[in-house]
């Protein structure tokens, strides 16, 4: 296929989802360059789990093993009743999941992940990585894509995949889809040194508190160095723009007043002008991922809310399933469509099971907050985006 590609495939956005889709089509000898709006590619986010699925895609890719040394094996999880804090699920053991599953788990530091998956990229062609360019619009034909941003410039492609995020420009341009809307629910998050958090936390690091009207989660990154703190809930209205706008503790600590005294602590642990929140946002998944030369990956295709923390696992799984179709396909069209056919499903799916998972969480199900269907109970680690089987056409 990449002898017959001609002009490279354009990637419109260089996060996780993006990375692992140029790093894929490198890895079959398939041309790219990423576009990435940002001016510099920052440490952005916090803490992002990575389960046995997509480590299958990390391991293929050859990046697997640098993501497990800077993270660390997850230990065991704990799903807990925010109202007095007994617990109501126990994960998989860790010594358990690589034989059960032939890959690792671990919560890895977002920007330690972006790291490996750029260094991964330019090893293979140094300036495929471009940054402040915005997308504007594209035009597309029988034989390729021109892509135009807003700065004035523009350039031809073999075809564009869109990986721009959950409020995708390139979804809006191609398929004039409606914008996200705002779920009712507040998100906050921060990172705690390990010398400020409390003692009740360290003894169990990995913990899913599901209450009335909200969750929580945290669990250590960097080997211990830090704790990731990621607290969701219920809130009518949402006026602010933006995914990192600042908070304080006490703001933080006053939604959860009702939570266990060892979770307010750490919330109280917070270092000033470090704590962070944004409105969710969703829409309803794209029912055609496709449009010629153009297709949509990640959260521009299928936003996911947090619930079931396979946000990142899913577009890394796209990822590497895009670069395997477009790979084995006798041309770039014909590519795409059998990635759309092979993701499509599941994806789309798994989205709808997250506003679920939220439901369940928060006790909006009905009766009290349950632990709902986590991820590994649905069986979701067994996937190998690697070995998957593509449709013939």
């Amino acid at each position: 296929m990449a002898k017959h590609l001609g002009d490279p495939i354009a990637i419109i956005g260089g996060g996780v989802g993006g990375l692992t889709a140029a790093l894929t089509l490198q890895h079959f000898g398939i041309p790219v360059v990423v576009f990435e709006q940002a001016d510099e590619l920052r440490e952005v986010g916090a803490g992002v789990t990575i389960t046995p699925n997509a480590m299958h895609a990390l391991d293929f890719l050859g990046v697997g093993r640098q993501i497990v040394e800077a993270a660390g094996v997850a230990p065991r999880y704990e799903v807990c009743d925010a109202g007095d804090g007994r617990v109501l699920e126990l994960g998989p053991p860790p010594e358990d999941i690589p034989h059960n599953y032939g890959a690792q788990y671990c919560n890895v530091h977002r920007a330690d992940l972006q790291t490996a998956l750029v260094e991964a990229v330019r090893s293979n062609d140094s300036g495929c990585i471009r940054l402040n360019h915005l997308f504007d619009h594209l035009e597309q034909d029988d034989n390729g894509v021109t892509v135009h941003f807003t700065k004035g410039s523009s350039y031809r492609f073999a075809g564009v995949v869109g990986c721009d995020g959950g409020a995708s420009r390139v979804r809006s341009v191609v398929f004039s889809d409606q914008d996200a809307s705002y779920t009712g629910q507040t998100a906050y998050r921060a990172l705690v040194p390990s010398n400020a958090v409390p003692p009740e936390i360290t003894a169990n690091p990995y913990r899913l508190y599901v209450g009335n009207g909200k969750t929580l989660i945290h669990y250590a990154l960097r080997n211990g160095e830090m704790m990731n703190l990621l607290g969701v809930a219920i809130q009518p209205s949402w006026q602010d723009e933006g995914w990192s706008i600042p908070a304080t503790p006490a703001e933080f600590l006053d939604l959860f007043a009702d939570f266990p005294e060892p979770v307010r602590n750490l919330i109280s642990a917070i270092p000033p002008d470090t704590l962070y929140k944004w409105g969710l946002r969703d829409r309803d998944p794209l029912q055609t991922w496709t449009r010629g030369r153009v297709t949509m990956l990640g959260d521009a295709a299928h936003p996911f809310l947090p619930f079931l923390g396979q946000g990142a696992c899913v577009a890394i799984e796209d990822g590497v399933v895009l670069g395997r179709a477009v790979a084995e396909s006798a041309d770039l069209t014909q590519g795409f469509y059998r990635y759309e056919a092979a993701r499509k499903p599941r994806a789309n799916g798994l989205q709808l099971a997250s506003r679920d998972q939220a439901r369940h969480h928060q006790g909006v199900a009905g009766g009290r907050p349950d632990p709902g269907n986590t991820a590994a109970a649905r069986g979701l680690f067994t996937y190998n985006p690697a070995t998957v089987p593509l449709a013939t056409s």
